[in-house]
């Protein structure tokens, strides 16, 4: 009987604690960002230690419409990248429906230009990935779609 009391005081405690851990969002922090933090953005190659710079025009960038991702490599890394393809899949976190893939062209040594096209307002994440040498390394860059 004194297990049972226990128990039933514990859980008493617990759940409330648990059941406000599960309504917290995850990443909220990492979505609703104002223009200015997504230009300061700078996502990383991890495998290589190679940040990127990454820069959306227009930003926020518009849905259904041409936007243009520059990704840069500093010229200390550009080497490393120079035989690499350059691809941008873009997914929305929130919502449940694929993703969409962009090649990036190279502009000139360490710097690709990918022009994206969102198919809705939102938040979205551009994963870039460069495939070299038969490795694929990928870099994140959370950004707003508005109308």
């Amino acid at each position: 009987m004194m297990r049972n009391s226990v128990a039933l005081a514990l859980s008493c405690l617990l759940f409330p604690l648990f059941t406000l851990m599960g309504c917290a969002s995850k990443d909220h922090a990492g979505h609703a960002r104002p223009a200015a933090q997504q230009q300061a953005n700078t996502p990383m190659l991890e495998e290589l230690s190679i940040p990127l710079q990454v820069a959306l025009d227009p930003s926020p960038a518009k849905h259904v419409q041409e936007n243009t991702l520059r990704i840069t490599a500093t010229a200390e890394h550009a080497a490393k990248l120079e035989p690499a393809s350059v691809f941008v899949s873009l997914t929305m976190p929130n919502m449940d429906h694929g993703a969409i893939v962009f090649e990036a062209v190279k502009e000139k040594e360490g710097a690709y230009v990918a022009q994206i096209v969102p198919t809705m307002p939102g938040d979205w994440l551009a994963t870039i990935t460069f495939e070299l040498d038969g490795q694929t390394m990928s870099a994140a860059y959370p950004f707003r779609v508005e109308p």
